[in-house]
């Protein structure tokens, strides 16, 4: 067995089938048949399962996958520090995360800004519930999160705290409600993103909050588009305030004064355990984060 017949295997398991799996690794369909064929010879049994869907793992190749994984990882670490270069950290972020602050923060690092202590970069945006099974599967090392959502029972760390604002563009007719009351935030009509995302999640607990039947105008498949048709007076949304603060600041929405409040958000890094050599670089990328928090770095 060789990592060439893991890296196979990972492929065709991540991609459904044996020639998209070729494609990604830029070998031929046959060797990468080969490849598997080898892997099921060495290991007894078989791993992959050919469907009228495609091509999903055995039991065997179930229990094979996260010891794939971390064999694939260490080859890869054992190599890069054989090598001389810098460990590889792979994080994921939240899309509003990501599009402002992480940068910030990843190039305040690359420059030295959290000590000696450096690493190769790479970041995933997605939703919160895929950083949470890339987290768990191991190709993620670590995530910026919020805490809404089930428990995670790995090591975290709060990088900030925010709160969730009610959004709208000043010529929409709840901005110039005075007082702004419950009963017109109920007749309002609301912005929302689709079912599964962290943004509608947050929507459903404050919802609650204001009531059990808050009127959805429209639902969008991202946060980019909510807010856009937020900007351009569709409706009114419920977000943390560090995901619009651009467009409070433009004036291209405002932030209406609702007295009853609604609950606090936790900004969190979660991370694995057993990350290697890229643990301390880790370690000093949190703690930058924690000194520039994201609602901090968005009220500044």
């Amino acid at each position: 067995m060789d990592t060439r017949q893991l890296r196979a295997f990972l492929a065709v398991v991540e991609s459904g089938g044996i020639s998209a799996a070729a494609e990604q690794l830029g070998y031929a369909q046959s060797s990468v048949s080969d490849q598997l064929r080898t892997l099921e010879r060495d290991l007894g049994t078989p791993v992959l399962n050919r469907t009228s869907v495609g091509t999903v793992p055995t039991e065997a190749g179930q229990r094979l996958l996260p010891y794939a994984r971390r064999m694939l990882d260490l080859d890869g670490e054992m190599r890069r520090t054989v090598s001389g270069h810098r460990p590889l950290l792979r994080i994921g972020a939240l899309q509003s995360l990501a599009d402002e602050w992480l940068p910030e923060m990843l190039t305040a690092f690359e420059h030295g800004a959290a000590g000696p202590q450096t690493a190769d970069v790479t970041v995933t945006v997605t939703s919160r519930t895929r950083l949470m099974e890339e987290l768990q599967e191991g190709r993620l090392d670590a995530v910026f999160t919020l805490d809404s959502g089930p428990p995670y029972d790995g090591p975290t760390a709060v990088v900030g705290t925010d709160r969730v604002v009610l959004v709208t563009a000043p010529s929409h007719p709840l901005a110039s409600v005075r007082p702004l009351t419950l009963d017109a935030v109920r007749r309002a009509e609301f912005m929302v993103t689709e079912v599964g995302c962290i943004y509608r999640q947050l929507f459903d607990e404050c919802g609650r909050d204001l009531g059990p039947s808050l009127k959805i105008a429209m639902i969008t498949g991202s946060l980019n588009a909510l807010r856009r048709l937020t900007v351009n007076g569709r409706g009114a949304a419920l977000l943390p305030r560090f995901s619009v603060a651009a467009e409070l600041e433009s004036g291209d929405l405002v932030m209406l004064d609702l007295k009853e409040g609604l609950a606090p958000l936790t900004i969190e890094a979660r991370w694995r355990d057993g990350i290697g050599p890229a643990a301390e670089p880790l370690r000093a990328l949190v703690e930058l984060t924690q000194k520039f928090s994201p609602a901090a770095w968005a009220m500044a």
